[in-house]
């Protein structure tokens, strides 16, 4: 009996730890560094498509990147620990320390539309901190963020949704197209075969749900990419249960892309876990995330 209430006790401790632990994650930022290589495109007349997982700094690349980006996603803003003002001092940080190209922010502000001032207030001193810096900031819809009925107040990025813009190459001054897409939510969801870009320039896309590379066209692929949505499966559970059971709708999830660098049918692709939780305000073995993103060229 002894030996049972033993057993008891030690695994009631272990519930206890792992419960307090699903609460103090969120409030760990790690800030990564991802170094992204173009890749020779895959045959665009292949309709599999194949996900090679990276490292998240390539062996072999040195040397001054092409273009520079801090890039975030899914604030969420109801539960997320990593305050606004936290995540400026990492932008000045990584600002300081080589100049940044722009801060691009990857959907998803809110988790419920009636707390999007809250979420608009955290953009705002995000998009204050860039103006201060003098750093561009760029952001994208996530499927959250998708027909907000208050819009008294905006978030203050440059929205990349289905537009393109123009950068240059720091190396050679080469044109490259930094593009978005919009997310059109939960529920009839539109999927887009191309992206808004027009010419033969490297193209950098940013997308919320890194699922949207499937739905384009084979000849559309962009040669990077910079995702969120998926949270890194934000609790992650034995057998990836959190998307084999719980998110059964995410394909690349399944296919085995779920949070790091990859290279998916020749396309570069980063997918951030995010700062904040949606729905649950818990994480475990998935840390909070901005990543300083180095494109080569």
């Amino acid at each position: 009996m002894d030996k049972i209430y033993t057993v008891l006790m030690v695994l009631a401790a272990l519930i206890l730890i792992y419960i307090l632990w699903c609460f103090i994650e969120p409030f760990i930022l790690d800030m990564d560094r991802a170094v992204l290589k173009r890749s020779p495109a895959d045959d665009p007349s292949a309709d599999k498509i194949i996900i090679r997982k990276l490292p998240m700094v390539t062996d072999g690349i040195s040397g001054q990147p092409d273009l520079r980006f801090f890039f975030f996603s899914d604030t969420h803003a109801e539960w997320c620990p990593v305050t606004s003002k936290r995540l400026c001092n990492a932008i000045r940080k990584a600002h300081s320390s080589t100049p940044l190209d722009a801060v691009i922010f990857g959907g998803d502000i809110v988790t419920y539309p009636h707390n999007i001032r809250r979420g608009y207030k955290y953009m705002s001193d995000v998009s204050n901190c860039c103006k201060e810096l003098g750093i561009p900031f760029y952001g994208i819809t996530g499927n959250h963020d998708h027909g907000f009925d208050d819009n008294s107040s905006a978030p203050e990025f440059f929205s990349l949704d289905n537009t393109e813009i123009a950068l240059t190459s720091h190396k050679d001054g080469t044109t490259v197209k930094l593009a978005g897409l919009t997310d059109s939510g939960r529920k009839n969801r539109i999927w887009y075969s191309r992206t808004p870009c027009k010419g033969s320039d490297p193209v950098i896309l940013a997308v919320h749900d890194p699922d949207a590379f499937i739905h384009l066209d084979a000849d559309a692929r962009p040669d990077f990419m910079l995702s969120g949505h998926l949270h890194g499966g934000q609790m992650k559970f034995p057998f990836r249960i959190e998307f084999c059971v719980l998110r059964r709708s995410d394909k690349l999830p399944n296919m085995g892309a779920v949070q790091g660098v990859y290279n998916i049918s020749g396309t570069s692709v980063f997918i951030s876990r995010g700062l904040g939780c949606g729905i649950l305000p818990f994480r475990f073995l998935s840390l909070p995330e901005a990543t300083v993103v180095e494109i080569h060229l």
